[in-house]
């Protein structure tokens, strides 16, 4: 079983405090000397030598803990660090701890950032996050990052961290998204930068764009010779809905007088208009599949043009983010 070396025992003391007298915490118990609670009562007084000698009995069993809970090798900085946060959160809340989780499973990074999800505690009966819990758990944190052979931690020149660290980060990839219309290949190689006289075409290529599209950015864009175009498709589409709808009411009637005589007698209706509709149901065939391709035809071209809206709706987006 590992002991607890100076700098845990200091890091604590940074953090817990010296009380020469004992005193009635918000968690409703006596406290005395580096956070002891065990033997604290009322009236209670320690000197310093008594509080330090209470630290070291106050770990002992914390370093029993880690001993029975933790299956990956430590060093002393890590085991120093661990007994500073389960001194602070109790061997209860650690043994159920995403940051034991992650050490056992051999992922030391991982549970060094667990250790920044102890920085809460509940204040009039309120759970907030503290500052003072947030600062120690980076000390904790930092000193279980530090190789025990090094006095300070420094970053490194070699690396250098990446721009997805910032939450609001959009990668390259995405602002060069390719556009509806391609202007340079070679752009996007980032090879070769593009001349003035390019750049001044790129620019009038995407005004002549933007002249040509009407309405609201917001919304659906088209231009205005699109959207008579799709309301001539339209009204195709309803009156050719109307036809088909209507031979399919007349085929009904057909195949109905065809196939059950007794039901025309009964309603009264002349015998003789479905004699000489006796073939009707053919050429009725032949007219619904010649509807039915109109139908699909224009649904094809709604779609195709619904595609072409948004296309010209997300280059739109790319611009004003260019701008």
């Amino acid at each position: 079983m590992m002991r607890t070396g100076e700098t845990g025992l200091n890091l604590i003391k940074g953090y817990e405090g010296l009380r020469m007298s004992a005193y009635y915490t918000p968690a409703e118990e006596w406290t005395v000397g580096y956070g002891h609670t065990s033997t604290a009562r009322h009236g209670m007084s320690v000197s310093e030598s008594d509080a330090d000698r209470l630290l070291r009995e106050d770990v002992t069993p914390i370093e029993q803990v880690i001993a029975e809970t933790v299956r990956a090798p430590l060093n002393q900085n890590e085991h120093d660090a661990l007994v500073s946060l389960i001194f602070n959160i109790g061997s209860e809340n650690w043994k159920r701890s995403t940051a034991l989780r992650k050490l056992n499973e051999g992922d030391k990074l991982s549970a060094a950032s667990a250790f920044e999800m102890w920085n809460k505690a509940r204040v009039n009966g309120e759970l907030v996050t503290l500052d003072g819990l947030i600062r120690r758990r980076a000390a904790e944190k930092s000193l279980f990052l530090m190789p025990t052979d090094a006095s300070l931690v420094v970053p490194s020149a070699d690396v250098t961290p990446s721009p997805e660290c910032e939450l609001g980060f959009v990668s390259d990839r995405e602002l060069k998204a390719s556009p509806v219309v391609e202007f340079n290949p070679r752009e996007h190689t980032g090879l070769i930068p593009l001349s003035n006289e390019e750049r001044a075409s790129r620019a009038r290529a995407l005004f002549a764009a933007t002249q040509a599209i009407g309405g609201d950015p917001t919304k659906m864009i088209i231009s205005k010779a699109e959207e008579h175009a799709d309301i001539g498709v339209t009204v195709g589409a309803a009156f050719a809905g109307l036809l088909a709808l209507g031979l399919t009411g007349l085929g009904g009637a057909l195949f109905i007088g065809q196939q059950f005589p007794g039901v025309v007698a009964a309603l009264n209706l002349n015998q003789q208009y479905y004699t000489a509709f006796e073939n009707a149901p053919i050429w009725l065939a032949a007219f619904g599949a010649a509807i039915s391709y109109f139908l699909l035809y224009v649904l094809a071209k709604r779609a195709a043009r619904h595609e072409l809206k948004r296309q010209r709706v997300r280059e739109i987006a790319r611009l004003k983010a260019a701008e």
